[in-house]
């Protein structure tokens, strides 16, 4: 209104009783005040509504109300938002992430009826809902949040003033609710002014609605001025000042001000969204390795392999980003008598990862408490061994290129040759001949294929010698032309053999299988304790390899080992034979001269990417927030354009690599990483970044990944979708790393 100036007299009262509220307001009219702005408290604020409607008193209210069709208050306006516009915000962020199993936990009544849309929504919408009262009277929740945590509640909505989400949110993580699978969103649009540092690191995804717009210049300037304090705008006196105020429309600190000339609610107001973000990794060599470098490195540049790589790639196109951290117990994750689990898959059942992208070996037992995608590297295990030291050449070394047997046959054969030819010379004429040549009517004749000179022509023949004897009757040629022809090829034989057995050494190995193994105990055998390769000879019903499993666990304490690197150490300088999965072992071959792959493979499996039975990928799929196809799409992607590929990737072996690639990254720097031991996991949800680049986000039909017979990853359409905020990070086993990045940070407006 021009040409007026307003003055305020501010009073201080108790919340909560309402006589004094009622005093004070009678007090404050009877000096000829025009409005009464306020109190902020339900117990009080009828009291002086009803005192404002008597005299006809225009009243600002500053507090939800909930207006009613026989309601008599005709003399207000309240500044609040219109409870029904706020139900509706509700329902879209439920519908923009895609919940579709929700909690919602209200403090009194009134908030049934501030949600009544989200409340309709199980009759549009494929919701389920489930309400739930806090304690009256500010009393212990923890007995209500354990229900909702045995019962896997991992959406909640919190409708309860911003004194009551301070405590809340104090048990909640008490009751180590505060990770990564749970998100929660409350009403309060107070929620911003709340300390919220002591739950930035702890992973939890946390919502709400703010109304004061922090960017506005003119916000700033009242906020480095008045400290936060509540603004007051006492109006003038008359009862046009209702009428002004009802049609008038202004900016203040929470943005433009108007309200609806029906029932004085306020409406055309924005509201932002704001979250609780922190950001997150995994590891074997040569999955991640520490990279060596003479200046010191931070966050994902200490690390190095196939999975950084295939996970820069992967950020390009999905645009997420990511932190390695570590396993703790550094285990692949094994079950004990107990039934307890351990390793990242204790991690995937608590709910503390997302995803496991790792050397994740696929079995039954996994299978009945985590998900797996479909296998991306198949293999089996195998034996490890020192290769044996090679032997000197003995004196009879000669003989080695056939076998004995073979030289005793050829010894026989030589006999009975000189036997048949020198019968067949004593039988046949031509080979008798006249000594005397100058009396031609001596009778006495001579053979020159004596038993000893017949044996003299084998063995000159096999020697490629020769002798002074030659038969010159036919039946005697054919059978020298017979040993001669023998002969050719046993000594091109014996040569080539020769040849090689003079060049390389000859290496006898102990062992040659696995049922070696297990018919000695001078070679001690074992593997990684709580790995896959422990449990498959644990529940194996065959023989030989129960056999092998009572041997191992009779010796538990040296026969089993605390991760590979361990085993092999211990293959290297001892007489010990680790078992382990052939794709680590060609890795470590092709690194080692002095170890070796001892047999064939014992069985057949394959890596997997685990996901807990309740995925955050499960979870987050169709509506306005669901994920493409996108893991499956984007490697293929990553395939087609050559950028990373299991199938030439220069730190795999090559008998481990994907049949489908035919291109591969440029080769590291040889000798630039040191291994870290055990194995990691993949965990987290996409976030929201302007920088991020534009592609598709994660696939969340786990089911499809485990079931699809398309490549694990596929091309996705391109279309950009807008993602619920989170956190994508890969879990490491090893020594912890430093607590990773956090911020709070508007998500819209």
């Amino acid at each position: 209104m021009p040409n007026t100036t307003l003055t305020y007299d501010i009073q201080r009262i108790n919340l909560f009783d309402s006589f004094e509220a009622s005093r004070r307001a009678c007090d404050q009219l009877a000096l000829g005040v025009a409005a009464l702005f306020g109190p902020a408290h339900s117990s009080s604020v009828s009291a002086v509504q009803s005192i404002c409607n008597a005299l006809e008193v225009p009243h600002i209210q500053t507090r939800w109300k909930h207006p009613t069709a026989d309601s008599r208050d005709a003399f207000y306006i309240n500044l609040y938002p219109d409870y029904a516009a706020i139900s509706r915000a509700v329902l879209d962020l439920v519908l923009h992430f895609n919940w579709r199993v929700v909690t919602v936990v209200y403090e009194d009544s009134t908030g049934l009826i501030r949600l009544q849309e989200l409340i309709k929504a199980p009759s549009r919408y494929n919701i389920k809902i489930k309400i739930r009262q806090l304690p009256p009277g500010n009393k212990d929740a923890r007995p209500l949040l354990k229900e909702m945590k045995k019962g896997k509640e991992f959406y909640v909505i919190f409708d309860c003033s911003h004194e009551t989400a301070a405590e809340i949110l104090k048990q909640i993580l008490s009751m180590g609710m505060m990770t990564e699978y749970y998100h929660y969103f409350f009403t309060t649009l107070d929620l911003f002014a709340l300390d919220l540092e002591p739950y930035r690191y702890s992973g939890v995804n946390m919502t709400g609605f703010r109304l004061l717009n922090i960017e506005s210049p003119h916000v700033s300037a009242v906020v480095d001025k008045w400290s936060m304090e509540r603004l007051q705008a006492p109006p003038k006196p008359e009862t046009g000042l209702l009428d002004g105020m009802m049609t008038a429309r202004w900016e203040g600190l929470t943005g433009r001000i108007t309200f609806n000339k029906t029932d004085g609610l306020r409406k055309d107001f924005d509201l932002d969204i704001i979250s609780l973000k922190e950001e997150g990794t995994e590891k074997e060599d040569p999955y991640v390795m520490y990279k060596k470098s003479d200046k010191p490195l931070y966050g994902n540049d200490r690390f190095e392999g196939y999975c950084l790589d295939l996970l820069k790639e992967l950020s390009n196109i999905l645009g997420f980003i990511y932190e390695v951290k570590l396993v703790s117990d550094g285990k692949y994750g094994a079950q004990n008598d107990k039934g307890e689990w351990n390793g990242m898959v204790k991690e995937l059942i608590d709910h503390k990862a997302d995803l496991a992208v790792a050397p994740l070996t696929i079995t039954y037992v996994r299978e009945k408490v985590i998900d797996f995608s479909k296998p991306f590297m198949t293999l089996g295990i195998s034996i490890l061994y020192r290769k044996p030291n090679g032997t000197n050449p003995g004196v009879f070394s000669f003989l080695n290129p056939l076998s004995p047997d073979i030289w005793m046959y050829v010894l026989l054969a030589c006999l009975g040759v000189s036997c048949v030819l020198f019968v067949i010379a004593r039988f046949t004429p031509y080979e008798w001949y006249n000594p005397h040549p100058c009396n031609p009517d001596s009778d006495v004749v001579e053979n020159n294929f004596t038993l000893l000179n017949s044996f003299w022509f084998g063995v000159g023949a096999l020697m490629q010698q020769g002798s002074e004897l030659m038969p010159k009757a036919l039946s005697t040629r054919i059978v020298g032309g017979i040993w001669w022809f023998f002969t050719l090829i046993i000594i091109s034989s014996y040569t080539a053999n020769l040849a090689a057995f003079l060049t390389v050494e000859r290496m006898e190995s102990p062992i040659d299988s696995a049922d070696d193994l297990a018919k000695q105990t001078k070679i001690e055998y074992g593997a990684v304790r709580d790995g896959s390769t422990m449990t498959f000879f644990k529940k194996s019903k065959i023989s030989t390899y129960e056999k092998m499993w009572a041997f191992m666990s009779s010796r538990q304490q040296t026969a089993l080992v605390k991760n590979n690197d361990e085993g092999i150490q211990r293959v290297l300088t001892t007489d010990y034979a680790l078992l382990m999965e052939s794709t680590s072992i060609e890795y470590v071959t092709q690194r080692n001269c002095n170890l070796t792959q001892i047999g064939g493979l014992i069985d057949s499996k394959g890596y997997g990417v685990g996901t807990p039975i309740v995925s955050f990928f499960q979870r987050h799929h169709g509506g306005a927030g669901h994920f493409p196809e996108a893991p499956e799409e984007a490697e293929e992607e990553v395939e087609d354009e050559g950028e990373v590929v299991v199938a030439e990737h220069p730190q795999l072996p090559a008998a481990a690599h994907a049949e489908e690639g035919k291109h591969g990254v440029s080769s590291r720097a040889g000798g630039q990483g040191g291994s870290l031991p055990g194995d990691g996991a993949l965990w987290g949800t996409p976030s929201r970044s302007s920088e991020a680049p534009r592609g598709s986000w994660f696939n969340p039909e786990v089911q499809q990944l485990k079931g699809s017979p398309r490549p694990m990853f596929r091309r996705s359409s391109g279309r950009r979708l807008a993602p619920p905020p989170g956190r994508l990070s890969l879990l490491t086993p090893s020594a912890p790393l430093s607590p990773p990045r956090a911020s709070l940070y508007v998500l819209s407006k």
